[in-house]
Protein backbone atom coordinates (compact mmCIF):
# COMPACT_ATOMS: atom_id res chain seq x y z
CA UNK A 1 0.00 0.00 0.00
CA UNK A 2 1.21 3.37 -0.40
CA UNK A 3 0.07 5.81 2.86
CA UNK A 4 0.20 9.30 3.46
CA UNK A 5 0.93 9.69 7.44
CA UNK A 6 -0.01 13.02 9.21
CA UNK A 7 1.67 13.85 12.46
CA UNK A 8 1.37 16.93 14.49
CA UNK A 9 4.54 15.98 16.53
CA UNK A 10 8.11 14.66 14.63
CA UNK A 11 7.96 11.30 15.68
CA UNK A 12 11.95 11.33 15.70
CA UNK A 13 13.34 11.51 18.27
CA UNK A 14 10.27 9.89 20.27
CA UNK A 15 9.96 11.68 23.57
CA UNK A 16 6.38 11.52 24.28
CA UNK A 17 4.26 8.38 23.76
CA UNK A 18 2.33 10.14 20.60
CA UNK A 19 5.50 10.28 18.58
CA UNK A 20 6.76 7.04 19.46
CA UNK A 21 3.92 5.10 18.54
CA UNK A 22 4.30 7.20 15.28
CA UNK A 23 7.79 5.92 15.06
CA UNK A 24 6.71 2.48 15.73
CA UNK A 25 4.15 2.12 13.43
CA UNK A 26 5.95 4.01 10.52
CA UNK A 27 8.98 1.34 11.11
CA UNK A 28 6.54 -1.88 10.83
CA UNK A 29 4.69 -0.29 7.80
CA UNK A 30 7.83 -0.08 6.25
CA UNK A 31 9.31 -3.39 7.41
CA UNK A 32 5.74 -5.12 5.80
CA UNK A 33 6.94 -3.92 2.66
CA UNK A 34 4.69 -0.45 2.47
CA UNK A 35 5.46 3.07 0.68
CA UNK A 36 4.70 5.29 3.43
CA UNK A 37 4.80 8.85 3.14
CA UNK A 38 5.15 11.59 6.36
CA UNK A 39 3.69 15.26 7.11
CA UNK A 40 4.85 16.38 10.51
CA UNK A 41 4.22 19.66 11.81
CA UNK A 42 8.10 20.66 13.16
CA UNK A 43 9.09 24.12 15.14
CA UNK A 44 12.37 24.77 13.30
CA UNK A 45 14.82 23.27 10.67
CA UNK A 46 17.09 21.55 13.32
CA UNK A 47 14.29 19.78 14.35
CA UNK A 48 13.27 19.06 10.58
CA UNK A 49 16.64 18.21 10.19
CA UNK A 50 16.61 15.74 13.18
CA UNK A 51 13.44 14.50 11.75
CA UNK A 52 14.85 13.32 8.48
CA UNK A 53 18.04 11.82 9.92
CA UNK A 54 16.37 9.30 12.29
CA UNK A 55 13.45 8.42 9.50
CA UNK A 56 14.75 8.79 5.93
CA UNK A 57 15.33 5.60 5.60
CA UNK A 58 11.73 4.73 6.91
CA UNK A 59 9.49 6.67 4.98
CA UNK A 60 9.73 7.25 1.42
CA UNK A 61 9.73 11.15 1.82
CA UNK A 62 9.34 13.57 4.29
CA UNK A 63 8.15 16.80 4.46
CA UNK A 64 8.09 18.87 7.82
CA UNK A 65 5.55 22.21 8.49
CA UNK A 66 6.76 24.78 10.33
CA UNK A 67 4.31 25.99 13.22
CA UNK A 68 6.20 28.17 15.84
CA UNK A 69 4.89 28.13 19.61
CA UNK A 70 4.34 31.94 19.44
CA UNK A 71 1.65 30.97 16.12
CA UNK A 72 0.09 28.17 18.22
CA UNK A 73 -0.76 30.07 21.14
CA UNK A 74 -2.34 33.12 19.02
CA UNK A 75 -4.69 30.33 17.37
CA UNK A 76 -5.77 28.63 20.44
CA UNK A 77 -6.75 32.15 22.22
CA UNK A 78 -8.38 33.28 19.48
CA UNK A 79 -10.68 30.08 19.08
CA UNK A 80 -12.33 30.59 22.43
CA UNK A 81 -15.61 32.26 21.48
CA UNK A 82 -15.60 29.17 18.84
CA UNK A 83 -16.97 25.23 19.05
CA UNK A 84 -13.53 23.90 17.71
CA UNK A 85 -11.30 22.26 20.45
CA UNK A 86 -8.26 24.09 21.70
CA UNK A 87 -5.93 21.08 21.21
CA UNK A 88 -7.15 21.57 17.36
CA UNK A 89 -6.66 25.13 17.63
CA UNK A 90 -3.54 24.75 18.50
CA UNK A 91 -2.03 22.95 15.49
CA UNK A 92 -4.30 25.21 12.96
CA UNK A 93 -1.94 26.29 9.61
CA UNK A 94 -3.18 27.13 6.39
CA UNK A 95 -0.14 26.04 5.27
CA UNK A 96 -0.54 22.36 6.48
CA UNK A 97 -3.99 22.32 4.71
CA UNK A 98 -1.79 23.68 1.15
CA UNK A 99 0.54 20.93 1.55
CA UNK A 100 -2.00 18.14 2.40
CA UNK A 101 -3.94 19.18 -0.68
CA UNK A 102 -0.86 19.12 -3.02
CA UNK A 103 0.31 15.23 -1.74
CA UNK A 104 -3.21 14.26 -1.81
CA UNK A 105 -3.90 15.69 -5.50
CA UNK A 106 -0.24 14.70 -6.97
CA UNK A 107 0.74 11.67 -4.97
CA UNK A 108 -0.99 8.18 -5.47
CA UNK A 109 -1.71 7.07 -1.76
CA UNK A 110 -4.34 4.44 -1.39
CA UNK A 111 -5.08 5.63 2.02
CA UNK A 112 -4.63 8.57 4.88
CA UNK A 113 -3.80 7.80 8.66
CA UNK A 114 -3.93 10.90 10.58
CA UNK A 115 -2.73 10.64 14.39
CA UNK A 116 -4.65 12.19 16.88
CA UNK A 117 -8.07 14.70 16.74
CA UNK A 118 -5.48 17.64 16.69
CA UNK A 119 -4.65 16.66 12.75
CA UNK A 120 -8.42 15.76 12.29
CA UNK A 121 -8.95 19.17 9.87
CA UNK A 122 -6.35 18.32 7.70
CA UNK A 123 -7.77 14.98 6.33
CA UNK A 124 -11.63 14.43 7.48
CA UNK A 125 -12.73 15.76 4.13
CA UNK A 126 -10.78 13.99 1.64
CA UNK A 127 -12.16 12.80 -0.98
CA UNK A 128 -9.81 8.92 -0.52
CA UNK A 129 -9.61 5.87 2.28
CA UNK A 130 -8.75 7.84 5.39
CA UNK A 131 -8.45 6.37 8.97
CA UNK A 132 -7.76 8.06 11.99
CA UNK A 133 -5.88 7.29 15.63
CA UNK A 134 -8.13 9.12 18.63
CA UNK A 135 -5.83 6.73 20.70
CA UNK A 136 -8.17 7.76 23.56
CA UNK A 137 -11.52 9.78 24.24
CA UNK A 138 -10.50 12.75 24.90
CA UNK A 139 -13.78 14.14 26.32
CA UNK A 140 -13.50 11.22 28.51
CA UNK A 141 -10.17 12.08 29.64
CA UNK A 142 -10.86 16.01 30.67
CA UNK A 143 -14.01 14.58 32.29
CA UNK A 144 -11.45 12.91 34.67
CA UNK A 145 -9.40 15.47 34.87
CA UNK A 146 -12.06 18.17 35.78
CA UNK A 147 -13.54 15.72 38.81
CA UNK A 148 -9.96 15.90 40.13
CA UNK A 149 -9.04 19.32 39.61
CA UNK A 150 -9.01 21.56 42.53
CA UNK A 151 -8.04 25.08 41.15
CA UNK A 152 -10.77 27.21 39.61
CA UNK A 153 -8.54 28.36 36.33
CA UNK A 154 -7.95 25.07 35.61
CA UNK A 155 -11.18 23.13 35.87
CA UNK A 156 -13.14 26.31 33.74
CA UNK A 157 -10.34 25.19 31.15
CA UNK A 158 -11.11 21.91 31.33
CA UNK A 159 -15.26 22.47 30.98
CA UNK A 160 -14.26 23.93 28.42
CA UNK A 161 -12.27 22.02 26.50
CA UNK A 162 -14.30 19.02 27.40
CA UNK A 163 -17.82 20.69 26.16
CA UNK A 164 -16.28 21.03 22.75
CA UNK A 165 -14.53 17.92 22.23
CA UNK A 166 -17.44 15.70 23.16
CA UNK A 167 -19.33 16.92 19.84
CA UNK A 168 -15.91 17.37 18.20
CA UNK A 169 -15.34 13.89 18.20
CA UNK A 170 -18.70 12.18 17.71
CA UNK A 171 -18.47 14.27 14.15
CA UNK A 172 -15.29 13.07 13.51
CA UNK A 173 -16.10 9.23 13.43
CA UNK A 174 -18.35 9.87 10.31
CA UNK A 175 -15.88 11.21 8.56
CA UNK A 176 -13.60 8.49 8.70
CA UNK A 177 -13.70 4.76 7.06
CA UNK A 178 -12.17 3.61 10.72
CA UNK A 179 -11.93 5.24 14.14
CA UNK A 180 -8.79 3.55 16.22
CA UNK A 181 -9.19 3.51 20.47
CA UNK A 182 -6.85 1.97 22.89
CA UNK A 183 -9.53 0.85 25.02
CA UNK A 184 -13.60 -0.42 25.58
CA UNK A 185 -14.17 2.50 27.95
CA UNK A 186 -13.43 4.95 25.39
CA UNK A 187 -15.06 2.98 23.06
CA UNK A 188 -17.76 3.50 25.24
CA UNK A 189 -17.41 7.05 26.15
CA UNK A 190 -17.69 8.40 21.98
CA UNK A 191 -20.71 5.72 21.64
CA UNK A 192 -22.38 8.04 24.04
CA UNK A 193 -22.66 10.86 22.24
CA UNK A 194 -22.87 9.14 19.07
CA UNK A 195 -23.98 5.67 17.75
CA UNK A 196 -20.36 5.31 15.82
CA UNK A 197 -20.07 1.54 14.26
CA UNK A 198 -16.79 2.13 12.88
CA UNK A 199 -14.95 2.21 16.08
CA UNK A 200 -11.61 0.01 16.39
CA UNK A 201 -9.61 -1.33 19.69
CA UNK A 202 -6.63 -1.45 18.86
CA UNK A 203 -3.97 -0.32 21.23
CA UNK A 204 -0.20 0.16 20.06
CA UNK A 205 2.53 -2.09 22.07
CA UNK A 206 5.68 -0.82 23.89
CA UNK A 207 9.33 -2.45 24.07
CA UNK A 208 10.25 -5.18 25.37
CA UNK A 209 13.42 -4.99 27.15
CA UNK A 210 15.87 -8.99 26.72
CA UNK A 211 15.21 -10.54 29.18
CA UNK A 212 19.04 -11.22 30.13
CA UNK A 213 18.99 -7.75 31.06
CA UNK A 214 15.84 -7.56 33.30
CA UNK A 215 17.21 -10.69 35.33
CA UNK A 216 20.84 -9.74 35.37
CA UNK A 217 20.06 -6.09 37.34
CA UNK A 218 20.60 -5.76 41.01
CA UNK A 219 17.06 -4.68 43.16
CA UNK A 220 17.62 -2.23 45.38
CA UNK A 221 16.00 -2.94 48.86
CA UNK A 222 13.36 -0.50 49.28
CA UNK A 223 13.13 0.95 46.19
CA UNK A 224 9.47 2.20 44.79
CA UNK A 225 9.48 3.67 41.31
CA UNK A 226 7.23 5.65 39.10
CA UNK A 227 7.74 6.31 35.76
CA UNK A 228 6.58 9.12 32.68
CA UNK A 229 7.01 12.60 31.45
CA UNK A 230 6.55 14.52 34.55
CA UNK A 231 5.13 17.52 33.21
CA UNK A 232 1.59 16.08 32.43
CA UNK A 233 -1.09 17.08 35.17
CA UNK A 234 -1.73 13.39 35.36
CA UNK A 235 1.50 12.24 36.26
CA UNK A 236 2.04 15.58 38.54
CA UNK A 237 -1.38 14.36 40.48
CA UNK A 238 -0.28 10.45 40.60
CA UNK A 239 3.48 11.36 42.14
CA UNK A 240 2.13 13.83 44.52
CA UNK A 241 -0.81 12.23 45.69
CA UNK A 242 1.92 9.06 45.95
CA UNK A 243 4.32 11.35 47.64
CA UNK A 244 2.35 13.13 50.41
CA UNK A 245 -0.38 10.57 51.53
CA UNK A 246 0.83 7.07 50.39
CA UNK A 247 4.78 7.22 50.76
CA UNK A 248 4.39 8.51 54.22
CA UNK A 249 2.65 5.35 55.12
CA UNK A 250 5.54 2.52 53.73
CA UNK A 251 8.00 4.80 55.50
CA UNK A 252 6.16 4.77 59.06
CA UNK A 253 7.00 0.95 58.69
CA UNK A 254 10.00 0.55 56.22
CA UNK A 255 12.27 3.57 57.26
CA UNK A 256 14.66 2.65 54.59
CA UNK A 257 11.92 3.16 51.25
CA UNK A 258 12.33 5.32 48.66
CA UNK A 259 10.64 6.37 45.79
CA UNK A 260 12.05 7.28 42.70
CA UNK A 261 10.23 9.77 40.39
CA UNK A 262 11.73 9.14 37.04
CA UNK A 263 10.87 11.28 34.13
CA UNK A 264 11.86 14.30 31.71
CA UNK A 265 10.58 17.65 32.62
CA UNK A 266 9.30 17.51 35.83
CA UNK A 267 7.20 20.68 37.04
CA UNK A 268 8.27 22.33 39.92
CA UNK A 269 5.49 20.68 42.01
CA UNK A 270 6.94 17.39 41.25
CA UNK A 271 10.66 18.76 42.08
CA UNK A 272 9.67 19.83 45.09
CA UNK A 273 8.71 16.72 46.28
CA UNK A 274 12.49 15.68 46.67
CA UNK A 275 13.31 18.06 49.72
CA UNK A 276 10.98 14.66 51.51
CA UNK A 277 13.22 12.18 53.00
CA UNK A 278 13.42 9.29 50.74
CA UNK A 279 12.65 10.33 47.51
CA UNK A 280 14.02 10.94 44.24
CA UNK A 281 13.32 12.81 41.59
CA UNK A 282 15.68 12.69 38.91
CA UNK A 283 14.60 14.38 35.55
CA UNK A 284 15.24 12.76 31.74
CA UNK A 285 17.72 9.74 32.40
CA UNK A 286 19.22 8.27 29.46
CA UNK A 287 17.22 4.75 30.05
CA UNK A 288 14.31 4.27 32.19
CA UNK A 289 14.47 0.05 31.69
CA UNK A 290 17.49 1.03 33.94
CA UNK A 291 15.52 2.52 36.75
CA UNK A 292 12.35 -0.08 36.47
CA UNK A 293 15.45 -3.24 36.87
CA UNK A 294 16.63 -1.68 39.90
CA UNK A 295 13.39 -1.06 41.66
CA UNK A 296 11.60 -3.53 43.88
CA UNK A 297 8.65 -2.48 43.31
CA UNK A 298 6.46 -0.14 40.55
CA UNK A 299 3.11 2.02 41.12
CA UNK A 300 0.96 3.29 38.76
CA UNK A 301 -0.86 5.72 41.42
CA UNK A 302 -3.12 7.61 38.52
CA UNK A 303 -6.41 8.87 39.84
CA UNK A 304 -6.85 10.52 36.21
CA UNK A 305 -6.60 8.34 33.29
CA UNK A 306 -7.70 7.28 29.57
CA UNK A 307 -6.60 4.83 26.97
CA UNK A 308 -3.09 2.75 27.85
CA UNK A 309 -0.60 3.46 30.21
CA UNK A 310 2.56 3.31 28.68
CA UNK A 311 4.40 3.77 32.00
CA UNK A 312 2.59 0.69 33.32
CA UNK A 313 3.32 -1.21 30.77
CA UNK A 314 7.29 -0.66 30.30
CA UNK A 315 7.32 -1.44 34.09
CA UNK A 316 5.47 -4.99 33.57
CA UNK A 317 7.68 -5.95 31.17
CA UNK A 318 10.76 -5.16 33.58
CA UNK A 319 9.35 -7.74 35.57
CA UNK A 320 8.71 -5.63 37.74
CA UNK A 321 5.33 -6.38 40.33
CA UNK A 322 3.11 -3.46 39.99
CA UNK A 323 0.54 -1.58 42.74
CA UNK A 324 -1.55 0.15 39.99
CA UNK A 325 -5.22 1.95 40.38
CA UNK A 326 -8.24 0.80 38.46
CA UNK A 327 -7.90 3.46 36.38
CA UNK A 328 -3.96 2.96 35.34
CA UNK A 329 -5.38 -0.87 35.13
CA UNK A 330 -8.38 0.01 32.67
CA UNK A 331 -6.75 0.32 29.52
CA UNK A 332 -3.84 -2.57 30.17
CA UNK A 333 -7.05 -5.05 31.60
CA UNK A 334 -4.19 -6.82 33.24
CA UNK A 335 -5.89 -9.78 35.84
CA UNK A 336 -5.85 -8.15 39.55
CA UNK A 337 -4.10 -10.06 41.70
CA UNK A 338 -2.20 -12.24 39.05
CA UNK A 339 -0.45 -9.81 36.63
CA UNK A 340 -0.07 -6.84 38.75
CA UNK A 341 -2.24 -5.53 42.41
CA UNK A 342 -4.79 -3.02 42.15
CA UNK A 343 -5.80 -0.89 44.48
CA UNK A 344 -7.44 2.59 44.45
CA UNK A 345 -7.42 4.06 47.82
CA UNK A 346 -4.22 5.54 49.95
CA UNK A 347 -4.42 3.07 52.64
CA UNK A 348 -4.54 -0.13 50.35
CA UNK A 349 -2.14 0.93 48.46
CA UNK A 350 0.39 1.32 50.93
CA UNK A 351 -0.55 -1.46 52.36
CA UNK A 352 -0.06 -3.13 49.03
CA UNK A 353 3.33 -1.83 48.41
CA UNK A 354 4.45 -2.87 52.25
CA UNK A 355 3.66 -6.35 51.20
CA UNK A 356 5.16 -6.94 47.88
CA UNK A 357 8.39 -5.04 49.98
CA UNK A 358 8.19 -7.28 52.43
CA UNK A 359 7.69 -10.78 50.15
CA UNK A 360 10.12 -11.71 47.82
CA UNK A 361 8.34 -14.90 46.50
CA UNK A 362 5.25 -12.53 45.77
CA UNK A 363 7.27 -10.13 43.96
CA UNK A 364 8.74 -12.70 41.94
CA UNK A 365 5.84 -14.31 41.04
CA UNK A 366 3.73 -11.40 40.44
CA UNK A 367 6.76 -9.59 38.11
CA UNK A 368 7.23 -12.89 35.86
CA UNK A 369 3.43 -13.28 35.15
CA UNK A 370 3.36 -9.14 34.89
CA UNK A 371 6.43 -9.87 31.28
CA UNK A 372 4.15 -13.09 30.01
CA UNK A 373 1.28 -10.98 29.98
CA UNK A 374 2.88 -8.00 28.03
CA UNK A 375 4.94 -10.45 25.79
CA UNK A 376 1.53 -12.31 25.14
CA UNK A 377 -0.74 -8.69 24.46
CA UNK A 378 0.79 -5.54 24.77
CA UNK A 379 4.26 -5.71 22.32
CA UNK A 380 4.29 -3.43 18.93
CA UNK A 381 3.80 -6.88 16.88
CA UNK A 382 0.78 -7.85 18.68
CA UNK A 383 -1.55 -5.01 17.64
CA UNK A 384 0.49 -3.63 14.61
CA UNK A 385 -0.30 -6.98 12.73
CA UNK A 386 -4.49 -6.22 13.22
CA UNK A 387 -4.36 -2.45 12.33
CA UNK A 388 -2.91 -3.50 9.34
CA UNK A 389 -5.53 -5.76 8.16
CA UNK A 390 -7.88 -3.22 9.02
CA UNK A 391 -5.99 -0.35 6.65
CA UNK A 392 -5.95 -3.24 4.06
CA UNK A 393 -9.82 -3.90 4.39
CA UNK A 394 -10.55 0.24 4.04
CA UNK A 395 -8.11 0.33 1.14
CA UNK A 396 -10.13 -2.90 -0.82
CA UNK A 397 -13.47 -1.60 0.23
CA UNK A 398 -12.89 2.17 -1.04
CA UNK A 399 -14.27 4.87 0.56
Amino acid sequence: MNLLVLSSRPPWPPAMADQMTVDRMLRFLRARGHSVDLVSFVEDEAQERELRAGLSSVCREIEGVRLPRWQSYAATAATLPFARPMQAQYFRSAQMHRVVERRVREGDYQLVYTHLIRMAEYSRKLKLPKVIGFQISQALNLERMLAHAKDPLRKAFYWIEASKVRPYEAKLCGDYDRVFLCGPADVEAIRRSAPAQNLVICPHGQDVPALERVRAAEREPGAIVVSGVMSTYTNVDAVRWFAREIFPRVQAELPEAAFWIVGRRPQRAVQELANAPGVVVTGEVPDVTDWLCRAQVGVAPLRIAAGMQNKLVQAMACELPVVATSAANEGIRGTPGEHLWVRDDAVGIARAVLELLRDSSERERVGRAARRFVEAHWTWEAHFEGFEKVLREVVERGA
